[in-house]
């Protein structure tokens, strides 16, 4: 193939037409072949017949009366034919009777043996079996053998012939082809000349002879074409070279202007950017200051509110208090909304990425919100569903800021009815879970018109003068921005006075179960089997509440009154299957909780089952009035599913003890702890007010508090004496929390101790707790102080040194 290919095109072609000729010619002498020596064959099958049937003929009366004699002689008659190599004629039964061979034949051949009727081909004979017939019926059978040397001799003459012709016509086609095709490998030829000599010298005024009107002469005329085109194009080029290089002179000295303006274009620019920048820092910093400013004497008013509400107080007093609070509560929601707007505005929130247990953080959040609802008389519905993983990985703050937000505006804008959270997986992408959660009211409802503008800042449902609710306007614009942080989406399904239900989705991460710990969990076995009668006029609160029960393999059974509660229980009792649990609502309309469980106590038979009461909302003397009933545990709703299961197990366990059961509070499902255990609290802190807060506040507590006003005081009263914790402020004078935290951390190298210290700031912008926490500090707690997020931080330090486990507040604090 390589000597082909670096061939010329006249070789190639005269090599082509060669080669096909060489092929059709023996392919010819191949079918001549074949068709002379099936023709031939055909011929000696033919003779031999006519034979076998003449000597068939003329021996049957021999095979008839048993004459050997007269057979053989009338099968030497083929003796004539001198092909035929040997003869056999069998009887009927299949034997030799009589056989003839040639002279000169070897006496190893042996005759064929009988077989039917026909010719068999073999490489050196052909042998012909024929029956014999005498009046119609089979006498016997007669074989010949022939040889084939004829057969042979003529193919190997047609073969002699045909490699004859074969050479002369090679010859022959050799000469013709060369002749034939000059006229067109020449031009092309030509062609390859004429452009070996344009590649090699660029000289394009060369052109090719146009020899023929064919194809290849248009392929000469074309190239011609091209050749023009491209000298035209050269002679252009060179013009175009010449005028640029003058364009090129002038650009230059304009670039060396445009440069020039475009540097100090640069540096307006980067004045500029600086001015911004510098006016960004000063926007963050009066929202830093404004924020401590208002946060600090806030934490005061509200701190010192919640204690004056705790002491001894005449109604009237008691009126005004709860109003001071209530308006302060709704100042710092208003504080947080225009901070937590600008934020967002000036991209300065991000989100953390930390394992939480997502069914105890939706119950959580639905625990702080049940007051605000018990108050308007609304059922407060909890729904997770099974296939939800109980860990995840996201940022719990900004999730349950977003159902605050809902959740508060559901309870706002519904006078009776429920408000209901519900959360299910939507979709999975590996270990990512999109979480689809739905806050659903009975509310006033939202008109279309409005549903398309709420999500947009400082837009309400209700903006007339005379709107009955308040209101920044920022709570569902923040909220869907979160969302839309945290991967999802937010949408509104709604109608006028009809209710509302806002949907939204959230990317979360399942985590492995075991990498948060959660307390101590009840055994199943106690759960399981055990008949359990739900009373509650709410279906929704009665289906969750048989969902929870399933799943720990109780077998519970709902009824929506007490008349229905009473006429089961009896039913029951007289089935033989008495029920071991009772889970009562109080408040029910015709018959509320306390009067079923006065009239199940009348009653001796249907009194053998454990009863727990479910309350909305706790009011003064329920407690003594259930332990008076024999109630076994008061919950208040919404009930965690870990509180719910862990007061199911406790009370059943405790059922048969000799004595008197205490009630089973949502308090005393926490541990009790020591009195006499309590944490020595430094406080770093120079405003009196919130100095007098937080010592009250943990002094109520039983912890013991050494107060100082700058850092510098915390260095010496640590030289003195150990404390279990520091709660220190940032913006202190003389020298700050930052600075002493630094102190102290640089105290503590090589010693192996370590300080706990809390940052106490009204500090809440992007950055703070980041840079609380690289200072060296071990937490941070915002102003104003919450009581519940101050007991977890001095709880989280309380466990190590008492050795006691909290249940539910663990499983807060890992989060």
């Amino acid at each position: 193939m390589r000597f082909f290919r670096q061939s010329s095109i006249q070789r190639k072609l005269t090599f082509v037409v060669l080669c096909t000729s060489v092929l059709g010619l023996c392919l010819a002498c191949l079918g001549f072949e074949l068709y002379e020596r099936s023709s031939f064959r055909a011929a000696m099958t033919s003779e031999l017949s006519a034979l076998a049937d003449t000597l068939g003929a003329n021996t049957a009366a021999s095979l008839a009366f048993d004459d050997r004699k007269s057979a053989r002689d009338m099968l030497a008659a083929l003796h004539a034919e001198p092909h035929i190599m040997a003869a056999c004629l069998y009887d009927r039964h299949g034997a030799i009777f009589a056989e003839y061979r040639r002279e000169g034949v070897s006496a190893d051949l042996q005759m064929p043996a009988w077989r039917e009727d026909g010719a068999r081909f073999e490489p050196q004979s052909l042998t012909l079996y024929r029956s014999v017939f005498l009046g119609g019926e089979k006498a016997g059978a007669i074989v010949i053998v022939s040889d084939l040397t004829a057969l042979r001799a003529k193919i190997r003459q047609y073969m002699e012939i045909s490699v004859l012709v074969l050479v002369l016509s090679m010859l022959a086609t050799l000469l013709v082809s060369s002749r034939l095709l000059r006229p067109i490998t020449g031009p092309i030829l030509q062609l390859a000349g004429i452009a070996g000599k344009v590649s090699s010298e660029e000289d394009y005024s060369l052109r090719a002879v146009v020899q023929s009107d064919d194809e290849v002469g248009t392929l000469v005329r074309s190239f011609n074409q091209m050749l023009e085109r491209i000298q035209e194009r050269d002679t252009a080029l060179q013009q175009a070279k010449d005028d640029l290089e003058f364009r090129v002179q002038a650009r230059t000295e304009e670039l060396r202007m445009e440069v020039s303006e475009r540097r100090q274009a640069e540096q307006e620019s980067r004045r500029a950017k600086e001015v911004a920048e510098a006016a960004s820092r000063a926007k963050s910093e009066f929202l830093a200051n404004m924020s401590h400013e208002i946060r600090t004497p806030l934490n005061g008013i509200m701190g010192m509110t919640d204690l004056a509400l705790e002491t001894e107080l005449t109604a009237e007093q008691q009126e005004y208090l709860g109003t001071v609070k209530l308006s302060a509560d709704s100042l710092l929601v208003v504080i947080n909304d225009i901070l937590d707007f600008s934020k967002i505005e000036a991209g300065r929130i991000d989100l953390e990425m930390i394992q939480f247990d997502l069914r105890d953080c939706l119950e959580g959040t639905l625990k702080t919100l049940a007051l605000r609802a018990d108050e308007k008389g609304l059922e407060l519905l909890c729904e997770v569903a099974p296939e939800v993983p109980e860990i995840v990985e996201g940022d719990s703050s900004r999730l349950r800021q977003v159902l605050v937000n809902l959740l508060g505006n559901a309870i706002k804008f519904t006078n009776e009815g429920e408000v209901g959270l519900k959360a299910h997986v939507e979709a999975e992408d590996g270990k990512d879970r999109i979480v689809h959660f739905t806050v659903s009211d009975t509310g006033i409802g939202i008109s279309p018109e409005k549903q398309k503008l709420i999500f947009d800042p400082f837009t309400q449902a209700d903006t007339s003068t005379t709107r009955k609710y308040g209101g920044t306007g920022l709570g569902l614009t923040i909220s869907a921005r979160l969302v839309e942080m945290m991967g999802g989406s937010i949408r509104v399904s709604s109608a006028a006075g009809a209710g509302t239900q806002f949907h939204f989705t959230v990317r979360l991460r399942a985590a492995d179960a075991k990498a948060i710990v959660v307390g101590t969990i009840a055994p199943p076995e106690i759960l399981r089997g055990v008949k359990v009668l739900v009373v509650d006029d709410n279906r929704t609160n009665r289906r969750i509440l048989e969902g929870m029960l399933k799943r720990w393999e109780m077998k519970p059974t709902s009824v929506e009154g007490g008349e229905e509660a009473l006429a089961e229980l009896s039913a029951a009792r007289d089935s033989g299957a008495p029920y071991g649990l009772i889970l009562t609502d109080m408040h029910m309309p015709k018959m509320d909780g306390f009067t079923l469980i006065e009239r199940i106590r009348q009653r001796p038979e249907l009194s053998t089952a454990t009863i727990m009461m479910l309350t909305s909302a706790g009011h003064r003397g329920d407690a003594a009035r259930c332990q008076e009933l024999g109630v076994a545990a008061y919950l208040l709703k919404p009930i965690r599913q870990s509180e719910l299961r862990e007061a199911i197990a406790r009370v059943l366990g405790a059922k048969g003890q000799v004595g008197a059961i205490p009630l089973v509070t949502r308090y005393s499902l926490q541990d009790a702890r020591d009195p006499s255990v309590f944490l020595r609290v430094l406080l770093a802190e120079d405003n009196p007010v919130n100095q007098r807060l937080v010592t009250r506040l943990l002094e109520k507590r039983g912890h013991r508090v050494v107060v100082a006003v700058n850092g510098h005081e915390v260095l010496e009263a640590l030289n003195k004496e150990s404390f279990d914790l520091v709660l220190m402020d940032v913006q202190m004078p003389e020298m700050d929390g930052l600075e002493a935290t630094a102190a102290i951390r640089e105290k503590e190298k090589g010693s192996g101790l370590h300080q706990a210290v809390i940052a106490l700031t009204a500090h809440a912008m992007k950055g703070d707790r980041e840079r609380c926490l690289a200072a060296g500090m071990d937490g941070y707690l915002s102003k104003p102080i919450r009581p519940r997020e101050l007991d977890a931080i001095l709880e989280s330090y309380l466990g190590p040194r008492t050795g006691a486990t909290n249940t539910l507040e663990t499983a807060g604090r890992s989060k």
